[in-house]
């Protein structure tokens, strides 16, 4: 058996006479089972107390899916589309943009499956999202937009490592934000349901998943679509 710790709301201990109960039916309605998991598992410690405010939790989700992650696949689909004919490039050398944390594309899915395993999900979503980052700024120090002019494997090299690096992120965050997961697969030409385990298990196996290297020219690329729509602070739940 396991227990979180308590949770706080604005700074505040929740009860009904001070009217700040925070509803999680109502939460979840309003923005979603994937980002209701993400922003508590990565923003409060498992077993740590925490606290939620609704203003910080829509930076994060804002910042985190939509921008680092959601932007980052939707502008690069769009420069495979333009620059490399729709097709996935073809990875003549592995360049893993995570060099940047100190780290490579053989270790790095089991570094996050270790913090799994130990129940430290806030630090496995933090170096997925070092990745994602690391990828945002490796694709605008390499300028595949400037390299098209005459350098075209050099611009698939880019392309191909950084869909490759969100396709990475998108399965190992995957049992946290399965449906997003889910729309990055589809639109780089998978066909899974990261909300069906038996499906998972045969057609995106961990043991080939979890490494660097999975996408190759065979993969049908879908229309670039946002995976996570900005949200708008409302009224309090």
């Amino acid at each position: 058996m396991f227990g979180h710790g308590f949770l706080t709301k604005d700074g505040q201990k929740m009860g009904k006479s001070l009217g700040n109960t925070l509803d999680p039916v109502a939460l979840v309605k309003r923005y979603g089972a994937d980002a209701v998991r993400y922003y508590f598992l990565k923003e409060i410690e498992f077993g740590k107390d925490g606290d939620f405010n609704e203003t910080r939790f829509i930076n994060i989700l804002n910042a985190d899916l939509a921008n680092d992650l959601g932007n980052l696949l939707n502008r690069t689909l769009n420069m495979v589309k333009k620059y490399c004919d729709r097709t996935v490039p073809i990875a003549q050398v592995r360049i893993f943009p995570l060099v940047i944390i100190k780290s490579n594309w053989s270790e790095f899915g089991q570094q996050v499956t270790q913090s799994y395993e130990v129940l430290a999900f806030s630090q496995a979503c933090e170096a997925v999202l070092n990745l994602v980052r690391a990828s945002n700024k490796f694709i605008d120090e390499q300028a595949p937009w400037t390299l098209y002019k005459g350098q075209q494997q050099a611009v698939e090299q880019v392309l191909y490592a950084v869909l490759e690096s969100v396709r990475l992120a998108a399965y190992l965050l995957s049992p946290i934000i399965p449906n997003i997961a889910n729309d990055i697969y589809q639109q780089l030409g998978f066909t899974t349901n990261f909300n069906d385990k038996t499906q998972i298990s045969i057609t995106a196996p961990f043991p080939t998943h979890a490494t660097w290297g999975i996408l190759s020219p065979k993969q049908k690329l879908g229309e670039p679509q946002p995976v996570f729509q900005r949200l708008e602070l409302l009224e309090t739940v």
